[in-house]
């Protein structure tokens, strides 16, 4: 009679099974390990039974606050930080795991939050300002210099200042930006002109001066008397043009005068008869500070600019246009470039004490 295998199957499956429990006993670390107490037990006269709740305190991970690796890594299981990005939700790659060089959807590395102890899972962790200087985390990490927008995510946050330290802080006058600016026509215009015992004079005329108060005939290197301008260098040159009208050609004056500002190196090139935009451009400058919202600097060019929280300091508008304007230090003489406000730039503002919310 043929003798059944089944009693040796279950003792071999048995045998495998106590050996799979003997090796994972093996490789957990055991409570001690995980608590640090070795012995319930009291030793000696003054030593005292540890209670249950004396274990817990010790287990952190029953409650924690953020989950942190552990020093003494496990043999067999290995626990992974993922990040949510819900700017990406649902259709991007909105789940990513963490690893060293992982940045925050802002582009701020969470190893530069990591090292000021900042929480990277506050959705407003990059627009607050825990030492409260006027300069958000954000801010603080690039650090931008006077007139330069960077990328968040081109910096290494290699010249970042403490987000933690009031005394370091970007440059002030780093926050400054162009709102607006405004141009009009040229208020002066090249009118006539014509030879003088061998010398060329110029007549001008000046939109915001009443008629008894037009300037005389100058001639080049004389005063306006009029926003400091000095009259320049005069160039005579006929250009034969089609006259749009007529269809003929016609023997057209295009000469030109220029008008010189030394003060600011300014000089505008009027040409004869003719309506040009004016060089005298009316700026509005703001701070991206929390104390200035809502508050306008309204300046002309050529101007002297005092800047809110630069002491000691004053700067002359030398120039203004569509991309940002130029100052240039009345001490020093060194010159700024002072960039166009960028939408989403108020965003970055911490919002002020005491203020229910400001838009922009």
């Amino acid at each position: 009679m043929k003798k059944s295998t089944d009693p040796i199957i279950l003792a071999v499956a048995l045998a495998l099974l106590a050996l799979i429990v003997a090796l994972l006993a093996y490789m957990f670390p055991s409570l001690s390990d995980i608590t640090g107490v070795r012995s319930l037990e009291p030793v000696g006269e003054r030593a005292a039974i540890i209670k249950p709740d004396d274990i817990q305190d010790r287990l952190s991970v029953w409650n924690p606050s953020l989950w942190k690796e552990p020093s003494r890594h496990h043999r067999l299981f290995h626990s992974d930080e993922y990040l949510f990005y819900a700017s990406e939700y649902p259709n991007g790659n909105y789940i990513k795991k963490i690893g060293p060089d992982t940045r925050a959807p802002s582009g701020v590395p969470l190893s530069w939050y990591r090292k000021y102890g900042l929480d990277f899972t506050d959705p407003l962790v990059d627009r607050e300002d825990p030492d409260n200087d006027g300069f958000s985390n954000i801010v603080e990490y690039r650090n931008d210099p006077v007139g330069v927008r960077q990328k968040t995510e081109d910096c290494d946050g290699s010249k970042s200042t403490d987000p933690l330290d009031p005394k370091s802080h970007p440059d002030y006058l780093a926050r400054l930006r162009l709102q607006k600016f405004d141009q009009r026509a040229f208020h002066i215009r090249f009118t006539g002109y014509q030879q003088l015992n061998g010398v060329y004079v110029f007549q001008l005329h000046l939109d915001d001066v009443p008629s008894y108060n037009q300037p005389p005939l100058k001639k080049t290197g004389d005063e306006l008397g009029f926003e400091g301008y000095v009259i320049g260098p005069f160039h005579q040159e006929f250009k034969i043009v089609v006259d749009p009208r007529t269809k003929g050609e016609v023997n057209t004056d295009v000469s030109t005068i220029e008008l010189d500002k030394p003060e600011i190196g300014l000089k505008v090139i009027v040409p004869f008869r003719q309506v040009i935009n004016s060089p005298e451009s009316t700026a509005d400058f703001i701070m991206l500070m929390p104390s200035e919202v809502d508050k306008v600097i309204k300046i002309s060019r050529g101007k002297i600019l005092s800047v809110p929280f630069v002491t000691g300091a004053s700067y002359r508008v030398i120039d203004i246009n569509e991309g940002g304007a130029k100052l240039r230090d009345t001490k020093t003489n060194q010159d700024y470039t002072i960039p166009k406000l960028e939408n989403g730039e108020w965003d970055e503002v911490p919002q002020a004490h005491g203020a229910a919310g400001a838009s922009h």
